[in-house]
């Protein structure tokens, strides 16, 4: 094989993968030509752009929503665990209290977590900010025993 048979097969090569339709599209439902054929249907670029466009509108409001709803929660926790650590005795009942928040933001950020609306490490970091809070009350009140 000299050099000009292989210049031949890699331009044969080339020019394959160019004219060659591509068969991803049939396998989809889709189909390539202009007419649709039988079994297959034409998707316009404009339908799936306005399609796309308004279902991320869509996505981008319920994740605003559920990024709002766990910044509510955790200033819930933090106001909570302010609050303890600025009254004078402070028992476990309150604490529990405290803990019930944290429950309901920590369940919020696992749902988040789970739809993909937060990083998974955004909502550990998260849930441990709000545990150290409870921590901190807990040591400053002396009511952790280790």
């Amino acid at each position: 094989p000299g050099h000009h048979d292989v210049a031949l097969m890699s331009f044969a090569l080339s020019f394959t993968h160019a004219v060659a339709p591509t068969t991803s599209g049939l396998r989809r439902g889709i189909s390539t030509s202009a007419a649709p054929r039988q079994g297959g249907f034409v998707v316009e670029a404009k339908q799936n752009k306005e399609a796309r466009a308004k279902q991320s509108a869509n996505e981008r409001l319920y994740n605003k929503a559920r990024k709002s709803e766990i910044t509510t929660r955790m200033k819930k926790v933090f106001m909570n665990a302010q609050a303890l650590m600025a009254a004078d005795s402070c028992s476990e009942s309150d604490i529990s209290g405290l803990e019930k928040l944290i429950s309901e933001a920590t369940k919020s950020v696992d749902k988040a977590v789970a739809r993909g609306t937060l990083h998974k490490n955004t909502g550990a970091r998260r849930k441990a900010r709000m545990s150290k809070y409870k921590m901190d009350v807990r040591v400053a009140k002396g009511l952790y025993t280790a």
